[in-house]
C-alpha cells in the first residue's frame, strides 16, 4: 500500500498589517461587525496568514520592528518565507513597497509579488518606486481609476502590471432588513461618518438655518480633526457622535440620504462610507474630487454612458446600467452642497428610488462575496 500524499503547501501567503483581536473575530462570527475581507480571501483562495504579532514573534523580529517599523518587519518576515510561496501578496504600500526592494536581489518572478495600493501620491512612495521598487511588483492592484493612472502615468509601471478591483461592503452585514431604525421625527435627518480627508466645514456650512437634523460619525473630540476645519462650534442641527457598527448601521438606516462631504484629493476617499451607505439602500450625495468618480451614478446624468472616470469593466457595467445612485457636488461648495439636500429632501421620492438602486447595485457588483471571488482568482492567475 502506497503512502498517503503529503498534504500540498499553500501557494498564497497573504501579508496583513491589520490583526483583529480574539473577541473582534467573536463580534464578526456572531453577526455584530461585518466579515473582514482578508478572512474571506484567506478562505477562498486557501492561503496562508503572515501577520504582525507573527513578523515580531523572535527578539530578532522584534528589533526589526523597533528600528524600522512594524511594516518593514512585515517586510523582513515575508522575504524570509519567499521560496515557500508561488505568490506573496502586501494589503498595503507600507510593507509592499519594502518587499519589493528586497525581492530585486531573488530571482525574477519568484515568487509573484501581488501589492495593494491605496495612494500612491506621497513623495516617499515615489522615491521607493526611483529605488526600483516597481520593478518587483508583478501586480499592483488599485481600488480607483486615478490611482491606476498615477500608477503607469506618474511611477513608470507598465498597464500590464495595473489591475484596478473595486472596492466592497459587507452586504450582509449592512443589510436595511437588519437595522433598527430610529422613531420618526418633526424634523428629516440626514448623517454622515467617517475621518479621512472629510470636508464637514463645507458640510456644516451648507447645513446652517436649514430645517434637516444631521448626525455624524466621527471621532468625539470633533474640534481637532481638520475634517472640521477651524468651526468652532457645531450649529443646533448638527450632531457628532462615535458609533460602533451596529449602531451606525442603525443611522443609516434612519436617514433620508447620506452626504459623504470631501477634500479634493486624488484617491479614493470615503469609498467605504459612500458603499456602506448604498448597501444600506441610501441615495448618496458625494464630493466629485479628483479621486472619487468610479462609484457613483448620478442621477442628472440619464441614460447616457456613464461618466468620464467611470468604471469600464464589462460585468460593473453590466450591473450598474443607467441606474442612478447618488449625486454629485463640487468640491469646497456650500451652495452646490446645500442645494442638493434640499432638492432630495423636497422629492423623498427620489432619494428612495436611488437608495433602492443603490442597494441593488452592491448586490450586484460592489459586495463582498464578488469582491473575494474577484480577488482570489486574480491572485491564482
Amino acid at each position: 500500500m502506497s503512502a498517503p500524499a503529503a498534504p500540498e503547501t499553500p501557494r498564497i501567503l497573504l501579508v496583513i498589517s491589520a490583526e483583529p483581536a480574539p473577541e473582534t473575530l467573536e463580534e464578526i462570527a456572531a453577526g455584530r461587525q461585518p466579515r473582514r475581507d482578508y478572512l474571506a480571501l484567506r478562505d477562498a483562495s486557501g492561503a496562508d496568514l503572515l501577520t504582525p504579532s507573527m513578523a515580531t514573534a523572535t527578539a530578532v523580529g522584534r528589533m526589526r520592528a523597533r528600528l524600522g517599523g512594524k511594516p518593514a518587519a512585515l517586510a523582513w518576515a515575508a522575504f524570509q518565507r519567499r521560496n515557500r510561496y508561488k505568490t506573496i501578496f502586501t494589503d498595503n504600500e507600507g510593507t509592499g513597497l519594502p518587499l519589493a526592494l528586497l525581492l530585486r536581489g531573488a530571482h525574477p518572478g519568484k515568487p509573484r509579488h501581488v501589492c495593494l495600493s491605496h495612494y500612491l501620491s506621497s513623495a516617499k512612495k515615489r522615491v521607493l518606486f526611483r529605488l526600483g521598487a516597481g520593478r518587483r511588483i508583478d501586480t499592483l492592484i488599485t481600488h480607483a481609476t486615478a490611482q491606476a493612472r498615477i500608477a503607469v502615468e506618474t511611477l513608470g509601471l507598465l498597464a500590464k502590471q495595473v489591475a484596478l478591483l473595486p472596492y466592497f461592503a459587507d452586504e450582509r452585514f449592512w443589510d436595511p432588513a437588519l437595522a433598527t431604525p430610529a422613531p420618526s421625527q418633526e424634523r428629516p435627518m440626514i448623517c454622515s461618518a467617517g475621518l479621512e480627508f472629510r470636508d464637514y466645514a463645507t458640510l456644516i456650512a451648507a447645513l446652517r438655518d436649514q430645517e434637516v437634523d444631521a448626525r455624524i460619525g466621527a471621532a468625539s473630540h470633533w474640534a481637532r480633526h481638520n475634517a472640521f476645519g477651524a468651526s468652532a462650534q457645531l450649529p443646533a442641527n448638527v450632531t457628532v457622535s462615535a458609533y460602533n457598527y451596529q449602531q451606525l448601521r442603525d443611522l443609516y438606516a434612519s436617514a433620508r440620504f447620506v452626504v459623504i462631504p470631501l477634500r479634493d484629493v486624488d484617491n479614493q476617499a470615503g469609498i467605504t462610507t459612500i458603499l456602506e451607505a448604498m448597501a444600506m439602500g441610501k441615495a448618496v450625495v458625494v464630493t466629485r474630487t479628483r479621486g472619487q468618480t468610479d462609484v457613483v451614478r448620478d442621477w442628472r446624468s440619464g441614460a447616457a454612458a456613464p461618466p468620464p472616470g467611470f468604471l469600464a469593466a464589462p460585468e460593473m457595467a453590466q450591473s450598474l446600467g443607467a441606474l442612478p445612485t447618488g449625486w454629485y457636488v463640487r468640491p469646497d461648495d456650500s451652495d452646490d452642497l446645500r442645494d442638493a439636500i434640499n432638492y432630495l429632501l423636497a422629492h423623498p421620492e427620489i432619494a428612495e428610488e436611488m437608495g433602492r438602486n443603490a442597494r441593488r447595485v452592491v448586490k450586484g457588483y460592489f459586495g463582498l462575496d464578488a469582491f473575494v471571488a474577484r480577488f482570489a482568482t486574480l491572485l491564482r492567475d
